[in-house]
């Protein structure tokens, strides 16, 4: 299927104060919070999450809503891909030739890494393009705020290169031990 998206979503790191400030606007009610289930995922308008490290974060946006998902890999519900795909089909129309994918989070462990691969897969098989950051530095938190189609990366260590005037490329690339932008994407 030849995906034809009619918008590009900015990916940006900001600073903790920026990010707590985008999270306000955004309101309590749509924050994917602990325990980390596919119970407290969120469709919404934008929505964000926070502490994500050896879980996996799946945002999937039509430029219109975000369905975003924080499974921890820990709980062994968030290892039901069957579930986890229904829910998904549930929610969004996966024909839709708009859907773009973001992807955040896992470690070297089987159990964590497992997770994340099957959304990559998932992705593939529907053909969503989708930019990922694999394996970050340290707890990371991720907001998507539709009014500017933008996605939201903050961390202690992202602080402390923008407090040193780093890139935002050069950013994502310390932060991370493997980043992809699809064609789709931006990083500003």
């Amino acid at each position: 299927m030849q995906k034809n998206v009619s918008f590009k979503s900015a990916i940006k790191p900001v600073s903790a104060k920026e990010y707590a400030a985008a999270v306000v606007r955004v309101g309590p009610k749509k924050s994917v919070a602990h325990p980390w289930t596919l119970n407290e995922s969120v469709k919404a308008d934008s929505a964000y999450s926070t502490g994500i490290f050896d879980c996996t974060l799946c945002g999937i946006t039509d430029g219109e809503n975000v369905l975003m998902m924080h499974l921890c890999p820990d709980v062994q519900s968030n290892h039901n891909f069957s579930g986890i795909f229904r829910y998904i089909a549930q929610n969004i129309d996966l024909k839709n030739p708009q859907l773009q994918g973001f992807l955040l989070g896992s470690q070297l462990k089987k159990i964590s890494a497992q997770i994340y691969t099957k959304f990559v897969d998932f992705f593939k098989n529907y053909n969503i393009p989708f930019s990922e950051f694999k394996i970050g530095l340290e707890k990371t938190n991720v907001a998507y705020v539709k009014e500017q189609d933008l996605w939201l990366i903050s961390s202690l260590k992202i602080d402390k290169m923008l407090n040193k005037s780093v890139d935002s490329e050069t950013i994502i690339n310390k932060m991370f031990q493997k980043s992809s932008i699809c064609e789709f994407d931006e990083i500003i």
